[in-house]
């Protein structure tokens, strides 16, 4: 992937992602710096492969992005087999009363909340990441804010979940937005 050394993002935030306990995080970093880098890291070492169910769920504004992410972790991922990852996209349709066997699931807020709340392909006590990408273009756009408020709503049951907030903009502000999920 042309890593050499981790960035200023990866190198602060990655033992952070890693710790343990679990631990909230905001993310604040230019565009092209490694934030995508950073969490698809930290997804595929918190998710177990021998657990056959969606283990993490990682929102993005639009449909490029969500693909761009999923690349990105199939790529680091690529020696881990028995990790597997679902598009929660426009046009990805599932047949109901299916439960997902992919760990990851990454997609838009409309697609992925349509999948846990409407037709229960995900099971919410199951989930210990939350992945939201360029949170501040989230909660710029009502619809996408909403969603993803109800998403992390839908998933926020237990103590252990780790949310991540990834942004170009002002960590203060993502405070601002979302106090209760980053405590």
């Amino acid at each position: 992937m042309g890593f050499n050394r981790p960035s200023r993002i990866q190198e602060n935030a990655l033992p952070l992602m890693l710790a343990q306990p679990p631990q909230n995080l905001i993310a604040q970093s230019q565009s092209g710096t490694g934030k995508t880098a950073a969490f698809s890291l930290a997804i595929l070492s918190h998710v177990n492969p021998a657990n056959k169910w969606t283990q993490c769920l990682c929102i993005a504004p639009t449909y490029e992005l969500a693909l761009q992410i999923g690349q990105v972790i199939e790529q680091m991922g690529k020696f881990c087999p028995d990790v597997k990852l679902a598009y929660g996209i426009r046009g990805n349709r599932l047949n109901r009363g299916v439960k997902l066997q992919e760990q990851i699931v990454i997609g838009t807020p409309g697609t992925v909340l349509d999948w846990c709340t409407k037709y229960k392909f995900i099971d919410p006590k199951k989930i210990t990441m939350f992945v939201l990408d360029e949170a501040d273009v989230m909660i710029a756009t009502q619809g996408h804010r909403d969603q993803s408020i109800r998403i992390q709503r839908y998933t926020f049951m237990r103590e252990i979940l780790r949310c991540r907030f990834y942004s170009c903009c002002s960590a203060l502000f993502l405070q601002h937005c979302f106090p209760r999920f980053i405590g």
